[in-house]
């Protein structure tokens, strides 16, 4: 049978050894941020593991060029060009 008090407390352990918003990574390869609580949950399950910091990075950078390329098409289409100075 089910023991769910030893279920609850290896959650919280888990859920104590984490930072307030992990980083997380499935099979796939997807990557979401989300708080120890649910994270705890995802890790006990083995549905996902926490995510390295080369992994978090490299989504930044993409995330970053992907903010920067929506708000240069913004400008282009309110007819505003960025020219690059060096």
């Amino acid at each position: 049978m089910f023991d769910l008090r030893k279920y609850w407390q290896e959650i919280r352990e888990i859920e104590a050894a984490l930072p307030q918003y992990p980083w997380l990574i499935d099979a796939a390869g997807t990557l979401v941020e989300v708080t120890a609580q649910i994270a705890a949950k995802m890790l006990h399950a083995k549905s996902h593991r926490l995510a390295t910091e080369e992994e978090v990075a490299a989504h930044r950078d993409r995330a970053g060029s992907a903010c920067r390329e929506a708000t240069k098409a913004e400008a282009r289409r309110q007819g505003i060009e960025t020219v690059a100075i060096q």
